[in-house]
């Protein structure tokens, strides 16, 4: 960073610091893009991705008292966002495919073949799930993987039951062809 650009955030940090909602909101107009899009390429749908980033902002917000001179902001927004990433990655081991397979596994006898037959399972899943179209990979990501009923994934997405039955029924046929 220039000295200006230091100059600037010093400025900035000390308003925020101080309680200032407008230069808070000038933060939020500067970054919560970015954010969104560094939040969205992990999180399942554009509200969860939405959520997390006003969280990040809530938090910023919070803690204003805390800030130091030197700290930088866009630093400091994209290393509690890094954080929540990692927070997603353990939430997704508790849905309820990872689950499933943790079950599986506990009743099986734990053998190199077995997890290698996952690891290819998962690998060949992941393929195939991207080669459907990104209405039906949501679709199946948040019925399979997610555990959502089919009401729950109609009211995220806006559209009925219906088309959200069919779409399932039509996403998990192309995956079984393909896997």
């Amino acid at each position: 960073m220039s000295s200006t650009d230091n100059e600037l955030n010093r400025n900035i940090v000390a308003a925020i610091r101080g309680g200032s909602l407008k230069v808070f909101n000038t933060v939020y107009s500067l970054y919560a893009h970015r954010l969104l899009l560094y939040i969205g390429r992990v999180a399942l749908t554009k509200e969860d991705a939405e959520e997390i980033v006003h969280d990040i902002f809530m938090e910023f917000w919070k803690n204003r008292a805390k800030l130091t001179d030197d700290i930088d902001i866009r630093t400091l927004l994209f290393s509690i966002a890094y954080k929540r990433r990692i927070d997603l990655y353990r939430q997704s081991l508790k849905m309820p495919i990872f689950q499933d397979y943790m079950e599986l596994q506990n009743d099986l006898v734990a053998d190199s073949v077995n997890n290698l037959e996952y690891e290819e399972f998962c690998r060949r899943f992941d393929i195939a799930l991207s080669k459907l179209p990104s209405r039906l990979q949501n679709m199946i990501i948040m019925s399979r993987i997610r555990g959502l009923s089919n009401s729950e994934i109609a009211q995220a997405l806006n559209i009925s039951e219906k088309t959200v039955k069919n779409g399932i029924s039509e996403g998990l046929k192309i995956l079984r062809n393909l896997l």
